[in-house]
């Protein structure tokens, strides 16, 4: 028997070795196999789930923890998974109950207990959250990637002092941890003396550095040297850092205009005019939205200031109710003719996404998401929400454009590595929007970032009159606002408002030709 148990431990080991290589499908066909042999060693199934979920296999990841904690139903660690696999697929509800769950089998499984924090942030609830990750580091306080967790979670709230302890407490614990680095540099406004300017510095000279490593180093540096006004050295880190980013990824332009093309062949024969029944009736949302780094942070802050109002973030309810419904191979496509009488079927989209906004518990007449690439989706928006408001902000295209490449974004915005693709990306975003305002130019509002900068008062009453919110003074101190914010503006949407970020191209109008270039055709 023990002979059994050290040969599947010894295969299991080597599954594992293959799956921290990150070569995820010869560590499936394996475990596999291994199941086929020791069809009760509970630690394979788990293992292999993990194997499927890395591939984003949920379903039959979801068989496989499953099978293991019907085998033991205490298997604590196969249930943690079970939920990570849920919240992966945007299932908060179930993700939360896997998490308690696997909390009351091991009350000190600090995995558990720090991904139910995740939860609770995604759900805007930021207290709850920082509790859990206290609760977490009070069993184990050398969990790094927790007290990384705990700064990200006060930083969004605005506690940047206790947000900077719990940064460098994870550089004293791993310094190789450069996701830390870049977390602190964003808190900090750095002189040429400043100690951790002084420790990047030194630590992007290690040659054992990975990629991923090296990227968060060079833009925390690049922040470093725009702060202490050397331009050059700002944006040569700039430049390392997103080039290392840009071959790391597959994005092609090509895909983004072949969607672009798509949208406007679908949505060009339909005729709005006639659509009353349409959609769900619900007229509480606002979307807000246009190139990211647009100022969309600074006006959902300004609008969920109103007591009105419940500003519910970056949300991808809409982009993921569009992917369940228009995928075609891995890639969103719309019909070349939408079948207008088939009313259920916009009904109810729109019904799930306003059905989907109760896990915020909001209690409140409006609601907003400011998830700027809904830009795309503006006819659907009209088909399934007829009654929502569009928000579309704007600012000078340069400045957008320098800042997505300052910044290091998950998800999405693959397109902003590269100073040409971004300019190109830009150009499709315009075209895509001038073509929304002739098919519907009563939905869409603009606002204007310089405008609201230059004259916030006056700016901001037209937008409320637009959204049919009556005025509140509330919302020109936006920055007292406590809400959680995740974006990249979250310093400055904790300040009043000031001017620095309008031109702020210029400082690096040379090593920007590239991009100019495109901008000007």
């Amino acid at each position: 028997m023990d002979n059994l148990k050290k040969e599947a431990e010894r295969e299991a080991q080597i599954i594992l070795n293959y799956f921290k290589t990150e070569d995820y499908i010869s560590a499936e066909v394996k475990a596999k196999k291994l199941i086929k042999k020791f069809p009760n060693y509970l630690a394979v199934y788990n293992l292999l789930g993990l194997c499927l979920q890395s591939q984003k296999k949920f379903p039959e990841a979801m068989k496989y923890y499953r099978i293991a904690i019907q085998i033991n139903p205490n298997f604590f660690v196969a249930i943690n998974n079970l939920g990570n696999t849920y919240h992966a697929m945007g299932d908060l509800k179930n993700a939360q109950s896997y998490f308690e769950r696997a909390i009351e089998i091991n009350p000190k499984f600090t995995h558990a207990i720090s991904n139910l924090g995740n939860i609770k942030k995604e759900l805007n609830n930021f207290e709850e959250a920082i509790k859990n990750y206290k609760l977490a580091l009070s069993i184990d306080n050398k969990l790094y990637i927790i007290h990384h967790n705990l700064g990200m979670a006060y930083q969004a709230i605005g506690k940047f002092e206790e947000s900077k302890k719990q940064f460098e407490s994870v550089l004293k614990i791993n310094p190789k941890f450069t996701r830390a680095d870049r977390s602190l540099s964003m808190s900090l406004k750095y002189d040429i003396n400043n100690p951790h300017l002084k420790s990047m510095e030194n630590k992007i000279k290690d040659q054992s550095l990975n990629n991923s490593q090296k990227i968060e180093l060079y833009f925390s540096l690049g922040k470093a040297y725009e702060d202490i006004k050397n331009y050059k050295k700002s944006f040569e880190n700039y430049k390392l850092g997103n080039k290392i980013r840009r071959d790391a990824t597959k994005y092609q332009i090509n895909d983004d205009v072949t969607l672009f093309e798509n949208i406007k062949n679908s949505f060009s024969n339909i005729n709005f005019q006639n659509l009353d029944n349409m959609g769900n009736k619900s007229s509480k949302m606002i979307f807000i939205l246009g190139m990211p780094r647009s100022g969309t942070t600074m006006v959902e802050q300004i609008i969920a200031n109103h007591k009105n109002v419940y500003g519910a973030g970056e949300l991808k309810d809409l982009t993921q109710i569009i992917r369940e419904n228009f995928l075609v191979n891995d890639k969103i496509k719309f019909p070349k003719k939408f079948n207008i009488k088939d009313q259920a079927f916009f009904n109810n989209m729109g019904t799930k996404y306003i059905e989907n906004l109760d896990r915020f518990n909001a209690n409140k007449n409006y609601i907003t998401d400011k998830a700027p690439l809904n830009f795309r989706w503006i006819g659907l928006i009209k088909l399934i929400l007829p009654r929502s408001k569009i928000i579309h902000c704007t600012r000078d295209p340069k400045d957008i454009c320098l800042s997505l490449f300052k910044n290091v974004f998950e998800g999405q915005l693959n397109f902003s590595y590269n100073l040409e693709e971004v300019g190109k990306y830009h150009k499709l975003y315009q075209n895509l929007i001038k073509f929304w305002k002739q098919l519907l130019p009563d939905f869409i509002y603009d606002i204007s970032y310089e405008k609201l900068v230059e004259n916030q008062e006056f700016e901001s009453k037209k937008l409320l009159d637009f959204c049919n919110l009556d005025w509140d003074k509330n919302c020109l101190t936006f920055y007292k606002n406590k809400r959680g914010i995740t974006t990249a503006s979250f310093a400055q949407a904790r300040k009043p408002i000031y001017k620095n970020s309008v031109k702020s191209w210029q400082k690096y109008k040379n090593e920007l030709l590239p991009l100019l270039k495109i901008l000007e055709k």
